[in-house]
């Protein structure tokens, strides 16, 4: 009786990390700020956010909230809104 040999390929990589540092900021806390939360229209991208901004309000209760929807990937009508209008945005954009 002959035996074959297996041979077991595992597909994980070798994963490689960086460390970096935090981007540069000029404010010391959210107090004031309005903050955007634009969501792509992907599934599970609003609740998200609203998680997201659940919890930043939560760090400081004096920042303005502004939702916004894009309803394709390419719509842009929404984004002058958001640059006047709000200090930082959050975009959510992956399944």
């Amino acid at each position: 009786m002959s035996q074959e040999m297996i041979e077991i390929v595992n597909p994980v990589g070798q994963s490689a990390s960086k460390k970096t540092g935090i981007a540069p900021r000029n404010r010391d806390s959210l107090q004031g700020l309005s903050i955007g939360l634009l969501d792509n229209n992907k599934p599970n991208a609003d609740k998200f956010l609203e998680f997201v901004g659940e919890l930043l309000k939560r760090r400081n209760n004096a920042i303005e909230l502004i939702p916004k929807r894009k309803m394709s990937r390419t719509e842009a009508d929404c984004l002058p809104e958001l640059i006047a209008r709000c200090d930082v945005v959050i975009n959510a954009f992956a399944d």
